[in-house]
């Protein structure tokens, strides 16, 4: 029986993102350009994957470091609205909400201008809270490496906190820009039950683009699932005695790209609480996934549990539990 106030805590990177889509790649060699469309709503890895989650029928808190300004109140609001709890988000007069402006180009990649020393930059592992992992059954970190008072032994340090206190634990990465890569992860990993980074980062933390290399190399840590998102090739996953592999389900020209990576590991978390296998996971990630990609905005046509199911049965996929 489950007696915790919450499925999930989701932990990470809070932001209110600008969006400018249609943008040719060649803005910074003329003068002005004329966007195709403008959106403004929530983003950041952590809210993203806390609203997919909330949608996806877990009780979920989110964790973050906000300012006090008006950014702030926005993303309260959409969490809020998804149904997830944000009373332990973190918010200081010291610090300005993460605000990014995101041009998205024709082929729907995302471009990312962010500015430093923004609330994010001040998130430590202490704001997770015992009383709040007492109430928890599972810790989502969903912004390795670009919470850089997180790095290294602070986010190890939260992650052997999660398993003391008895909770399930999972990780997504970003892009290390600064190159340290295993250093901010390592330790996080010896207490680490999921990790799905992308091929892209799992080919530099392993030092080789061959997914059974990739594979083999994080076979040394405890986890109990490692995966790769491929993008468009979809997803491989593994438990080091099988691997699986699921087809992405969207099989048009995206909209926009935000945000995609973080809906994948919110629905295979949320059905891994649920109780499913892991390839019913890596399919309910994919239907996750396919939710936000036919729309501009990082998390706004977030997908329900229903939305999941049914996208599924269309496509002839069957799910088990364990």
């Amino acid at each position: 029986m489950n007696n915790k106030e919450f499925d999930v805590v989701c932990a990470g990177i809070a932001t209110w993102d600008t969006l400018f889509t249609g943008v040719d790649r060649d803005l910074m060699s003329i003068d002005g350009i004329l966007a195709k469309g403008y959106y403004a709503s929530s983003g950041g890895d952590a809210v993203n994957a806390a609203v997919s989650m909330a949608r996806l029928g877990l009780e979920t808190a989110v964790c973050a470091s906000l300012g006090e300004d008006s950014a702030a109140d926005l993303i309260i609001h959409e969490l809020e609205e998804a149904g997830a709890d944000c009373s332990y988000l973190h918010k200081s007069a010291a610090v300005h909400t993460a605000s990014p402006a995101i041009l998205v180009d024709p082929e729907g990649e995302r471009h990312i201008i962010r500015v430093p020393d923004n609330g994010n930059h001040f998130f430590t592992q202490d704001m997770v809270s015992d009383e709040l992992m007492h109430k928890a059954r599972h810790l989502h970190l969903a912004s390795a490496n670009v919470l850089k008072r997180l790095d290294g032994k602070p986010l190890g340090t939260l992650f052997a906190r999660a398993h003391a206190h008895g909770l399930t634990t999972s990780m997504d990465a970003s892009y290390d820009r600064e190159g340290n890569w295993m250093k901010n992860i390592e330790d996080a990993l010896a207490n680490c039950d999921i990790f799905i980074p992308s091929f892209q980062e799992a080919s530099i933390y392993a030092q080789s683009q061959d997914p059974d290399e990739i594979c083999a190399f994080f076979s040394q840590f405890p986890l109990r699932v490692f995966g790769i998102k491929l993008g468009e090739k979809g997803v491989l996953v593994t438990d080091f005695h099988e691997k699986w592999t699921m087809d992405t389900l969207y099989k048009k020209k995206p909209v926009d790209t935000t945000g995609a990576g973080d809906a994948f590991l919110a629905g295979f978390v949320s059905a891994w609480l649920k109780g499913y296998d892991i390839p019913s996971c890596a399919a309910f990630g994919s239907a996750q996934s396919y939710s936000v990609l036919g729309a501009v905005g990082a998390n706004t046509s977030a997908g329900t549990w229903q939305d999941a199911v049914k996208l599924l049965e269309e496509n002839g996929i069957r799910v088990s539990l364990r």
